[in-house]
């Protein structure tokens, strides 16, 4: 007689665990997922553990098996957060970029997510300061930066903007924001958005 197999949050959590410490690979979990899904008598103990197992066997139609979005899978099994929509889906930021817009009078004015975005030192530190310049060929106009300024030719390096998406999500509803407009945050909810005439004249 087969014996029901009965997978756990804390069975899943160790799987994320020793991906990220290297012990696993990527074909390590889609097997183990696909192995889990091919079983007669395979249980669970809550959606959260199905839903998260159906992705991990089919990463092409869902989200990649990659460090960000594995720890963002423990971090769902552990609190139930889900978000993995935040980190790789640019369109779920549309709506919250037409919001800021409207909260700080702005024009919506999308940005092309294939174009660059100049970004100078650590991304992953605060506060964070955006500007939009005047669109230039290959760029969205946008630079953003941490800590002290610096008039350096190679402050800024280009970056994909839709590869912020697992750097810094939180970003993107700000991109949506006029030629001309600025912006300073933080990671504690601190938010000031501005409107700088000087930015749209170009040199």
């Amino acid at each position: 007689m087969n014996q029901e197999i009965k997978i756990s949050r804390s069975n899943l959590i160790a799987k994320c665990d020793q991906y990220l410490n290297g012990e696993l690979k990527k074909s390590d979990l889609e097997n183990y997922a696909s192995d889990l899904i091919g079983k007669d008598f395979f249980d669970w103990d809550d959606e959260i553990i199905s839903d998260i197992i159906f992705q991990w066997d089919s990463p092409e139609i869902n989200f990649p098996i990659n460090k960000k979005n594995i720890e963002l899978w423990k971090h769902q099994l552990e609190t139930e957060e889900n978000l993995l929509a935040d980190y790789n889906l640019w369109n779920v930021h549309i709506d919250r970029q037409k919001e800021i817009c409207e909260k700080y009078h702005s024009k919506w004015n999308p940005i092309n997510k294939k174009l660059k975005i100049g970004f100078g030192s650590n991304l992953n530190t605060d506060p964070i300061h955006g500007i939009r310049h005047p669109q230039e060929k290959g760029t969205t106009g946008w630079y953003i930066w941490t800590g002290e300024y610096s008039e350096s030719d190679n402050f800024f390096k280009p970056i994909c903007a839709e590869h912020l998406l697992q750097i810094r999500p939180d970003l993107i509803k700000y991109f949506g924001l006029d030629i001309g407009y600025r912006f300073l945050i933080d990671k504690k909810g601190y938010e000031d958005v501005w409107y700088d005439e000087k930015l749209i004249l170009t040199e």
